[in-house]
């Protein structure tokens, strides 16, 4: 009786439809795991799945032609030596041509029109004198409202 019954079950499983292949899903998501068609490389899942040509795959773009003699890079590092040939008399940033409150000096706007203040304010016309404090109000009620220090 026993072996009848595995017979039969043996024969009832033999005639089923295989069992649906799953693989991995194009679409990301790492883990998940999706039925797929036969015959088709791309499950249901996939925003691939039902085309039917190939997709464009671009070329990396041409290499630029670098002019490695512009006046930037020519010049660079020009002022290096000025302490080693001068016997260290002479800095770099005293050969700066410009407004006296830049000199040697970096920072955003709002620290270079405090420094202007500082430095020439008391020098400046009333209007520009005005007109100068305004731009730093405005500038520390942007800079305290947006941005990254915040």
């Amino acid at each position: 009786m026993a072996v009848l019954v595995r017979t039969v079950g043996r024969a009832l499983l033999g005639r089923t439809a295989p069992l649906v292949r799953t693989e991995r899903s194009i679409s990301g998501g790492g883990a998940r795991w999706g039925p797929v068609r036969p015959g088709l490389p791309v499950p249901f899942s996939s925003p691939l799945a039902g085309l039917t040509r190939a997709f464009r795959i671009k070329e990396p773009p041409k290499r630029k032609e670098v002019d490695r003699w512009t006046e930037k890079r020519a010049l660079f590092g020009v002022y290096d030596n000025v302490g080693i040939l001068g016997g260290f008399q002479l800095h770099p940033k005293n050969l700066i041509v410009g407004p006296t409150w830049l000199r040697g000096w970096k920072g955003n706007e709002l620290q270079r029109c405090i420094r202007k203040k500082q430095m020439v304010g008391d020098r400046m016309f009333v209007e520009d004198y005005h007109k100068l404090n305004k731009r730093i109000q405005y500038l520390y009620r942007r800079f305290n409202r947006t941005g990254k220090h915040r």
